[in-house]
């Protein structure tokens, strides 16, 4: 089955119409990730969040790259769950 791993919404900062900037992504396609696995850090207001896979699996397709922006509920990835 397959999952997105999205930006969560509980862990954005009070304003949900902020964007984010994705500073790293630790996934490309083809990798595989465990559950609780860091994938990706997003900087807002000078705090970076950390993004992490709630599966584990094959990522099938990474969403997004360094530098783009992104809210609460953006997709980071698809992954293909084991």
């Amino acid at each position: 089955m397959r999952t997105e791993i999205k930006v969560p919404e509980d862990i954005w900062p009070r304003r949900r119409d902020w964007e984010g900037e994705v500073v790293s992504v630790y996934i490309k396609d083809g990798d595989h990730v465990n559950e609780n696995d860091i994938v990706a850090e997003i900087e807002i207001e000078k705090v970076v969040l950390k993004i992490v896979s709630k599966v584990s699996g094959k990522i099938v397709r990474v969403e997004v790259k360094e530098g783009d922006k992104v809210k609460p509920g953006s997709t980071i990835a698809v992954v293909e769950a084991i």
